[in-house]
């Protein structure tokens, strides 16, 4: 299964900062143990940092979050054809627009997303973290 993830899940999972964390932490133990094919653009990278900093204060433990986030998600491009094109889309917000756009391109049927009414006019299939456990748990 191919799943597109949404910043919001890293953050959740790593800050403990939603009531979902656990079913997001749960998520990215099966990206690591090859259960989920797990992706993200390569911005969402520098906004997973961004966002750690008010979490995390250690310098060097921001960046070995973020290693092995690389190491565990297939990292995609973010291209300016998928800014062009997220500009025109139905999504209101523009970060949610690019996700959509990028896993589009490349195939991924779903986005997993703590704010799925963020992706009300997507046509992909757009899930919560718990729903994406307990579909993967069949």
């Amino acid at each position: 299964m191919k799943v597109f993830f949404d910043t919001n899940v890293l953050i959740d999972a790593f800050t403990l900062r939603d009531y979902s964390y656990k079913d997001s932490r749960d998520l990215i133990i099966k990206v690591a143990n090859k259960e989920i094919d797990g992706y993200l653009s390569s911005k969402q990278i520098t906004d997973i940092y961004y966002s750690l900093r008010k979490y995390v204060s250690d310098e060097d433990k921001r960046k070995q979050i973020i290693k092995d986030v690389m190491q565990t998600f297939t990292v995609l491009p973010c291209l300016p054809s998928d800014l062009q094109v997220s500009v025109k889309s139905k999504i209101d917000d523009f970060e949610d627009a690019v996700i959509e756009e990028i896993a589009k391109v490349n195939m991924i049927e779903y986005i997993v997303t703590s704010n799925i009414k963020h992706f009300t006019n997507s046509s992909l299939v757009i899930i919560s973290p718990n729903d994406l456990n307990k579909l993967t748990n069949i």
